[in-house]
């Protein structure tokens, strides 16, 4: 009998793998019920599983192939981006989360979007970041790229039939099961991706697949390729993204307000209980830490494969020059699990956009003001499935031809979103003294300058760009709310007072 290839093992795994997921869809479609449990299946998982669900949603495919992938073409001066960017994501955590879980979970808030409205009192808020959050499409792109990827190196499918067959599977399981479909498959495929990243980790440590092994020989091969590929190189001098110490720490500033973006935000929303916060986030920082490890593997298959590869197919190309063909497969489905563990929960959030945040909380009333509250839940229920769809559609769309660097991709909407929420969401959340007047000046400030310096002047480092608007969204919410009215002392308390029994929504 004829050996199994790489690819037909990984169309085995490929098997398991789709019916698993669509298993667990099915499961939580047994949960879903209301446009609730679709938006954020409040306090229902407890902070093991869900600091998995979490650090798989924030690593995505950007993490297996797009930060690999920057290594593989820029050498360990690129080291600078895993290094600073879960400290920079899980410090703007920190700061946030807690209000986020404890007032959201007593408004009974669907969304990000929803809750930032609720802080501050303003439609135009929850309205403006609702339509800004519609750039997660870009983010979803990168999703799909990553995984279209996949399925090209491994199983020889051609890359757009990839793009496809990944929307597909994922908008069939999101859309019958939502935030728990999300969270579950999450949970299991977080898991995965530790164990991988650990073992790209042994992989470059020991040099495998070099004479002698070791860090030492990767380094040399690199050199010898191009001496500025070395660690001897600390930036890359006129590199727009890794050129000076000033672009490395506006790339941290940037990251500052990243779990803001509306899919990561509202997994706080599912926690059981606030006063489980504390466990989530002593899980969360060193979990989410070793994801980045796996760029270790960008610089790897440099050295040992050569420059000819595309950036995005480093660590595929390096499974299968590395591994049996069984094990390959298997790694390289594990890596398109990855990717799936992020573009779900992007899935969930632009659904609940249309169905929380535009129609039942702005249009609803005025559409049909006499339906009752169980009626208007149930037609939202059904927004947010035909929207999945909507996005499955958009996401073709924009990952038909795969970008340069899928991390670019992701941050051309992310970049975006993070300026604008830099201020009333992270600032908001622990500034008593933040002002409606400031949340709204700010948002429009960063928004604004984002559009201005990245699309105008056309500043193509959208890390360096969002690090920038958010400093001046941050200086703005500062200055501004020190210049006009406070909110009501009543609301204030309302807001940031210990856990009580949720208001009616």
């Amino acid at each position: 009998m004829e050996e199994f290839s790489i690819g037909n093992w990984a169309w085995f795994w490929l098997v398991f793998f789709v019916g698993g997921t669509m298993g667990l869809g099915l499961y939580a479609m047994t949960k879903t019920k209301t446009d609730e449990d679709f938006a954020v299946a409040r306090n229902s998982y407890g902070p093991w599983l869900l600091v998995l669900a979490l650090a798989s949603t924030i690593a995505s495919g950007a993490t297996f192939m797009g930060i690999p992938g920057m290594a593989y073409s820029k050498g360990f001066p690129a080291l600078w981006y895993p290094a600073i960017y879960p400290i920079g994501i899980y410090i703007g955590l920190i700061l946030s989360v807690q209000l986020i879980k404890r007032a959201g979970d007593m408004f009974r808030s669907n969304s990000l979007p929803e809750f930032l409205g609720q802080r501050f009192n303003s439609d135009f808020l929850r309205i403006g970041f609702a339509l800004l959050s519609l750039l997660l499409i870009y983010y979803i792109a990168a999703q799909v790229v990553a995984a279209a990827t996949t399925f090209e190196v491994l199983l020889g499918v051609d890359y757009r039939i990839g793009v496809v067959v990944t929307v597909l599977v994922i908008g069939v399981y999101i859309t019958i099961g939502g935030s728990h479909a999300d969270i579950l498959t999450d949970a299991f495929q977080g898991f995965l991706m530790v164990l991988i990243a650990l073992l790209i980790t042994g992989l470059f440590i020991f040099g495998v697949g070099f004479d002698g092994g070791g860090v030492s020989a990767i380094n040399a091969s690199l050199e010898s390729q191009d001496p500025t590929l070395g660690w001897s190189n600390y930036f890359s001098p006129g590199d727009p993204i890794f050129g000076s110490f000033l672009l490395v720490m506006l790339m941290f500033i940037a990251h500052l307000p990243f779990s803001m973006n509306p899919h990561i935000g509202n997994k706080a929303f599912a926690l059981k209980d606030s006063k489980q916060l504390r466990t989530f986030l002593l899980l969360a920082i060193p979990i989410g830490s070793i994801l980045g490890f796996a760029v270790l593997g960008g610089l790897h298959s440099r050295a040992l494969l050569g420059p000819d590869l595309r950036p995005d197919a480093a660590i595929p190309a390096l499974f299968v020059e590395l591994f049996p063909p069984a094990f390959a497969g298997f790694l390289g489905i594990a890596i398109l699990s990855a990717i799936v563990s992020t573009a779900d929960g992007l899935f969930v959030s632009v659904a609940v956009i249309f169905s929380n945040d535009l129609y039942r909380k702005t249009f609803a009333q005025r559409i049909h003001p006499h339906k009752s509250q169980k009626e208007i839940d149930r037609i939202a229920l059904n927004i947010s499935r035909v929207a999945t769809v909507g996005t499955v559609l958009a996401a073709i769309a924009i990952a038909w031809n795969p970008p340069e660097f899928l991390a670019i991709l992701l941050w051309v909407g992310v970049g975006g979103i993070m300026s604008g929420a830099a201020g009333p969401l992270v600032i908001g959340s622990m500034w008593r003294r933040s002002t409606p007047t400031a949340a709204i000046a700010s948002f429009l400030t960063g928004v604004i300058a984002y559009g201005v310096i990245y699309v105008i002047i056309g500043w193509q480092n959208p890390f360096a760009v969002a690090g920038v608007c958010t400093i001046m969204g941050s200086v703005v919410m500062v200055v501004v709310s020190l210049f006009t009215k406070p909110m009501e002392e009543e609301k204030l308390n309302e807001i940031f007072s210990p856990v009580r029994e949720p208001l009616d929504s």
